[in-house]
């Protein structure tokens, strides 16, 4: 019998079943569509999700691998930050207001006087945004409140599909705690909070603990998604959390590097958030495992800043690679900024930054532009490491998956300047595979989270740091901090 997990990304679904060897059977991908109606705003159709999720499912029961393994589970690994009003039969009313929608600005502002971090911030584990659940029903309710009325549940990806699955709105405490009225604490509901916010409790998911199963799936939606009878929906988690899991990296001193649209560095820990670490823009969440919780550092530069430069100078990934790898050690001679979509670590008033190119002359070329690029998101690690540290999280390895890990020259390069040794994670689909290790906890298949992923993930290459290199890199990387403070200071 096999295993499978659904994640559920910005710009597609992936559905990817594996036998109970960690053998990945078949993967099956399809688009979503992001809609802009205005500048500013992304919007996804919560319909478009589930029909994206459907004709994966269905192609995999099509294929002949899983007509003769056919899954016993099923869980979800999701972002958080996505969220829909809908009504009593979980039908959407509006469609999902995106993580990098721009709308709701006014709810990162803390209130005058406020001390910063907030008390609420220590509690659930991140700093005031306007992405937080909570923010975007207010947002919600101030412009649209006829919709509010009309509505019964404010759904997350995950509770979505477990609603249309099972007839059960629930979500993990990794998905939880992007919410500002969850309690690291009591690992539950904060009803102070709730209160606090006028917020109807039966709005939330019901929160269960891993591993867990949530129900079987019911027969009308087996049978739409072409399943056999008695298949079990166990419960999920955050999509970076799936990613880590499903990358190998569950225990103390390691951490989870996901190089895909964003260039997110997940570290396990068992100390909840100091003050200092939210004021950076780093979070505390729960995490699967014996550690507890997970360090987390989003970066929304990655691959949507590299695909955007490769798509402007007109070079491919494959030749950009070549000639870095053939000839390129010196830091280019083009300096970039690499906040495309502003940065949410480290600087202060990050958020207001923009990217910028320095130092282009006639003689710049194509590459000379993407490498300055990619130095840049990898001179963030260094920070974000010094970050962690400063804050009693140590990191001795990091696994890297998605499709930045591919470049081996960036990937070196990363671990020159981080002075850290780095493993390339053989499954790159690390969220589905997360999200099938979760199902087989949940159904018995599996004992010890620890050390599944472990044996799963396995490695593909292993990238030590070599300090020569990195020498190279120490005058650009303290230019490159001066840079960035006097462009927040002065120019944004």
């Amino acid at each position: 019998m096999s295993l499978v997990g659904i994640d559920v990304g910005s710009s597609a679904v992936k559905v990817a079943a594996y036998s109970e060897l960690g053998e990945l059977l078949m993967v099956v991908a399809n688009n979503l569509t992001g809609l802009h109606p205005a500048p500013g705003s992304w919007e996804q159709d919560a319909e478009e999700v589930w029909q994206a999720a459907s004709l994966g499912m269905r192609e995999l029961m099509a294929s002949d691998g899983l007509r003769t393994d056919p899954p016993r589970a099923i869980a979800i690994s999701a972002s958080g930050r996505e969220n829909f009003l809908a009504d009593e039969n979980g039908n959407p009313l509006t469609r999902a207001v995106m993580g990098a929608d721009t709308r709701g600005a006014e709810f990162e502002t803390p209130p005058d006087g406020a001390p910063v971090p907030e008390p609420w911030c220590q509690s659930c584990g991140h700093d005031r945004q306007r992405m937080d659940p909570v923010f975007r029903l207010l947002w919600w309710r101030t412009h649209h409140p006829e919709i509010v009325e009309q509505a019964k549940f404010f759904l997350g990806w995950h509770d979505f599909l477990t609603l249309r699955l099972c007839a059960r709105v629930a979500t993990d405490r990794s998905t939880a705690s992007r919410y500002l009225v969850y309690d690291l604490g009591s690992s539950d509901w904060a009803p102070d909070r709730i209160s606090a916010y006028g917020i109807d409790p039966s709005f939330l998911p019901e929160l269960l603990s891993w591993p867990a199963v949530i129900g079987e799936i019911d027969p009308q939606a087996a049978t739409e998604w072409g399943l056999p009878p008695r298949v079990q929906l166990a419960l999920g988690g955050l999509d970076v959390n799936c990613a880590a899991i499903g990358a190998g990296v569950v225990e103390l001193g390691s951490a989870c590097l996901v190089s895909g649209s964003y260039e997110n560095l997940l570290a396990v820990t068992g100390d909840p958030p100091a003050a200092g670490m939210l004021r950076k823009g780093l979070s505390v969440m729960p995490h699967p495992g014996e550690a507890g919780l997970s360090a987390l550092a989003v970066c929304p530069t990655g691959n949507a800043v590299l695909n955007w430069a490769r798509s402007l100078v007109g070079v491919s990934i494959g030749g950009v690679e070549d000639q870095l790898r053939a000839a390129r050690l010196e830091p280019s001679p083009v300096e970039a900024v690499p906040y495309l979509s502003g940065s949410m670590v480290f600087w202060e008033d990050g958020r207001k930054a923009k990217g910028a190119l320095i130092g282009l002359t006639l003689a710049t070329t194509p590459t000379d532009i993407v490498q300055a690029l990619m130095e840049s998101i990898a001179y963030d690690h260094v920070t974000t490491l010094s970050l962690l540290a400063e804050e009693g999280v140590d990191v001795s390895r990091i696994r890297a998956t998605g499709g930045g890990s591919r470049s081996a020259w960036w990937t070196q390069l990363k671990a020159d300047l981080t002075n850290t040794r780095i493993e390339v994670a053989e499954q790159q689909e690390s969220g589905t595979l997360g999200a099938a290790i979760l199902a087989g906890l949940a159904i018995g298949v599996f004992d010890n989270l620890e050390q599944v992923s472990g044996r799963l993930s396995g490695t593909s290459r292993v990238h030590e740091p070599d300090p020569q290199r990195a020498e190279l890199h120490h005058e650009r990387l303290a230019h490159y901090h001066k840079t960035v403070e006097v462009l927040l200071r002065e120019v944004y």
